[in-house]
């Protein structure tokens, strides 16, 4: 069975990035980024980041309902 495919377009300076970390450790760009990709999904929490989501929307809510009243 076939890996999936993910794409994404991406600032000049990050391709520079990974592939000057490609050449410096003779690994292929596509390692590269799924290194970073594995480092940030094994410290990331997705229920954290849908609870600091909610979170940030009902501060929002409740700034814009402050901002009506000055």
């Amino acid at each position: 069975m076939s890996k999936p495919v993910v794409s994404a377009r991406i600032p000049h300076s990050w391709s520079d990035q990974i592939n000057e970390i490609a050449n410096e450790t003779g690994r292929t760009p596509s390692d590269v980024v799924k290194e970073a990709i594995g480092l940030y999904l094994e410290q990331t929490d997705p229920n954290g980041v849908a609870s600091m989501a909610r979170r940030l929307n009902t501060l929002e809510k409740q700034v814009k309902k402050l901002a009506q009243l000055v």
